[in-house]
């Protein structure tokens, strides 16, 4: 997989609108830490998963994954301000929160909040390649996010099907669900105000001050008011599936190379197997001592 990523980017990768560029680029930054996380989380699932084809998933979301995390890294090098060392720290702050969760948290609990995540992550999909927010980036910076937001789409059953084969629970699943949208977003709204103040003065003299920021923003927060958040809410129903949400937006947003077999909708799964679980992986980190 290669975007064939220039050797430097604008940051604002959305042309004229730097508050959003940014808040693009903080969710970028934290991929590289978020996504392995997630990986290791199924990895110790998979012990206990009895259903064949629901481990067929799990390995190839964690392929995507995989490919995910690599390609936002080499995005990152190529966009990330060096010499903003509030940066690194918050970074480093959020390595060591996900490397903490996978050798102190519970299974019950990674997988909860892998499942808030791909909620979160499916809610945006369908709302950014319906609005068509990426057009007129630069062609590598709009290749990478919608295929990553394709194939988020693609796997967008995966985590839910782990978290009640492997565990159930609607309460639990939505309270870790809901703690890690607020974990992943205050972080990429941190680093956007950290990129965005790293010269103030040269931001506002180039883009204006709150007033110029809010009509900006404007258009966007009606859009995400009228196509995003009901999105996101209708996940936190009791009677909430993924396999029921509809993928394709409303308009032609895909790239013409999306497969035809993008947005199949998945075969619904038999009841999970209530049987004992088998033992999980002692070799990953942290596994002897989760609660």
């Amino acid at each position: 997989m290669d975007f064939h990523l220039p050797e430097q980017l604008d940051p604002i990768v959305l042309e004229g609108r730097p508050e959003e560029s940014y808040i693009f680029l903080g969710i970028s930054l934290l991929l590289p830490y978020l996504e392995p996380y997630l990986i290791r989380t199924m990895r110790e699932a998979k012990a206990r998963v009895t259903d064949p084809a629901l481990v067929t998933d799990l390995e190839r979301f964690n392929g995507q994954e995989g490919q995910h995390y690599r390609q936002h890294t080499r995005f990152n090098e190529v966009i990330r301000p060096t010499s903003l060392a509030a940066l690194t720290a918050l970074e480093a702050e959020v390595d060591a929160d996900y490397r903490r969760y996978t050798a102190t948290r519970s299974l019950r609990f990674n997988l909860a909040y892998a499942e808030g995540f791909e909620a979160f992550t499916t809610a945006i999909a369908r709302f950014s390649l319906e609005i068509r927010q990426f057009d007129g980036v630069h062609p590598a910076v709009r290749d990478l996010f919608q295929w990553h937001l394709i194939e988020e789409l693609e796997h967008r059953t995966v985590a839910f099907d782990v978290y009640n084969h492997v565990c159930r629970g609607y309460v639990y699943r939505l309270a870790v669900g809901l703690f890690a949208q607020w974990h992943l977003n205050q972080f990429a709204l941190r680093a956007a105000g950290i990129m965005q103040d790293a010269d103030p003065e040269a931001f506002r003299k180039k883009w204006g001050g709150p007033r110029a920021a809010f009509a900006r923003l404007r258009p966007f927060l009606w859009q995400a008011l009228r196509l995003f958040f009901p999105k996101l809410l209708a996940t936190y129903l009791p009677w909430y599936t993924p396999t029921r949400s509809p993928c394709r937006p409303r308009r032609r947003s895909w790239p013409s190379a999306s497969p035809r077999w993008l947005c199949r909708r998945p075969t619904p799964r038999r009841a999970p197997d209530r049987a004992g679980p088998a033992r999980g992986d002692t070799d990953l980190p942290g596994a002897a001592s989760r609660a």
